[in-house]
């Protein structure tokens, strides 16, 4: 039943049409003042580089310690959007220098010539934080419901605010201030909730914050990532799509979740968590494994019955990440690799061919396991490697043991 879900997910997946795009975007010091703000789209993930001074007008001029205010502007950029339906918005703002302070305040306009109504201050903000750069968190801030007021000022506080409602009649304005002038850039992740899936919002509630990265290289990568919510009866409710690196979401307290992060050359990543009633903010991070050609990568979590090659039941989900894999890749053509572990200082009651032999059928049963299931022999080879190639050579611990008895996938061609 669950694989019919997954299919069900992964299908809906494939027809959504780039939801969540990258928009790379340029920062020039005209965009410093108001009437130079940058159109974006909030369906779209922002990287930008770093604002390059405060403009030729400054729009916001205050004293110090206001609560809807900076000071002055420093290094700022202006941004403006327009919703296309109703909705609750969050975003994060991550600095990609961590010491880099990013303060922010947003505005809603109804009318037109917004920015004199905002350097006139006929225009008050409904969201701002101006709060000490948190280096804890990486000098993210944003909105989202781990944020305890819509306003939050100078000095110690709440790296972020309380998520805003906002309509699609309507224009706003977001003005980023890069208080120490750092070199770096930011990326804004945004999260928009229309009013048709805000249901998952019944209930009490905490924050889910998802990222993506690369296995290897630890950077963050955009994928398809899938949020399913199961009501009491484990049936599915919500789903939710974005193609992102990273996400808050708001999740209700004791239901299930599942996440499933996908992208084209990489493993499929799956994860399934109950919210616990003491969960504050739930961080969750999606490392998923490149397949570049003449690569190797393990597949984890796959065992095998002791001098068998039968499948114990906690490999199957491994093996339909690797099925997924191949169904999703039609180009992708693999090597599979079966080892087997000789222990330490072990006479060896069982000749060597033995062990070759073993390892080929733990091969051959991952690649039967695909066949069956509709994978084209033609993208598939197989052998076995005995104990050659132990991770291990002095293995003691069952740990150690278990790395040896493993299988690798090898991509021939992709």
């Amino acid at each position: 039943m669950m694989v019919k879900k997954l299919i069900l997910i992964l299908g809906i997946i494939i027809f959504v049409n780039n939801l969540h795009a990258q928009h790379n975007i340029y920062i020039s010091e005209e965009n410093a003042d108001c009437q130079n703000a940058i159109n974006i789209d909030i369906d779209k993930e922002l990287i930008a580089d770093n604002p390059k001074s405060c403009g030729k007008i400054n729009e916001i001029i205050s004293t110090k310690g206001d609560l809807f205010y900076f000071e002055k502007e420093h290094f700022t950029v202006w941004y403006k959007f327009s919703p296309k339906e109703d909705g609750i918005l969050s975003f994060t703002i991550k600095p990609q220098i961590v010491t880099d302070d990013y303060d922010f305040i947003l505005f809603e306009c109804s009318g037109e010539n917004c920015c004199s109504s905002i350097i006139n201050k006929q225009i008050k903000p409904i969201r701002t934080n101006i709060s000490r750069v948190k280096y804890e968190i990486d000098g993210i801030t944003g909105l989202n419901n781990s944020g305890g007021a819509k306003f939050v000022h100078e000095g110690e506080g709440n790296a972020f605010s309380l998520p805003v409602e906002i309509y699609k009649n309507k224009s706003y304005y977001l003005v980023l201030d890069n208080v120490y002038g750092g070199k770096g850039g930011h990326r804004i992740s945004f999260n928009f909730i229309s009013k048709k899936k805000q249901k998952i919002l019944k209930g009490p509630r905490q924050m889910l914050n998802v990222v993506v990265l690369d296995k290897k290289s630890k950077e963050m990568i955009n994928a398809d990532i899938t949020i399913v919510h199961f009501n009491k009866d484990y049936k599915p409710d919500t789903i939710i799509n974005q193609k992102n690196s990273s996400l808050f979401l708001p999740v209700v307290r004791g239901d299930y979740y599942e996440i499933v992060a996908i992208k084209k050359n990489y493993l499929i990543g799956k994860k399934n968590f109950r919210v616990n009633e003491n969960d504050s903010l739930i961080n969750i991070k999606m490392e998923l494994q490149n397949v570049e050609v003449g690569s190797n990568f393990e597949l984890e979590n796959v065992y095998f019955q002791g001098g068998k090659a039968v499948f114990v039941g906690s490999s199957m989900q491994s093996l339909r990440k690797l099925y997924f894999l191949m169904k999703d890749n039609k180009n992708l053509k693999i090597e599979i690799q079966g080892h087997v572990n000789l222990p330490n200082q072990a006479v060896h009651l069982k000749p060597e061919k033995y062990y070759n032999q073993l390892s080929v059928a733990r091969a051959k049963a991952v690649y039967d396991y695909l066949v069956k299931r509709g994978i084209d022999k033609e993208r598939m080879d197989y052998q076995g490697f005995g104990y050659s190639k132990m991770i291990y050579p002095n293995a003691r611990s069952p740990l150690e043991m278990q790395k040896n008895r493993r299988v690798e996938i090898k991509i021939i061609d992709n």
